[in-house]
């Protein structure tokens, strides 16, 4: 039996429109080293150059609202 392959998401992609924030993408890297974006909406509908990409990190920055 081989390895398993599993991902962790690193960044998202956002697009703000002055009046609403559309979550574009995420992007994951697997344990293999690869890299793969997952859209929310339809990839030809949006220019992925315009998106204001965040990290992502499963672990908080700040337990005070928790």
């Amino acid at each position: 039996m081989g390895k398993r392959k599993t991902g962790w998401p690193f960044q998202d992609g956002f697009l703000n429109d002055g009046v609403q924030e559309l979550h574009l993408f995420t992007d994951y890297r697997w344990n293999d080293g690869s890299v793969s974006r997952r859209w929310h909406v339809d990839p030809d509908q949006f220019d992925a150059s315009l998106a204001v990409v965040r990290p992502f990190s499963l672990t908080p920055n700040d337990s005070s609202d928790q």
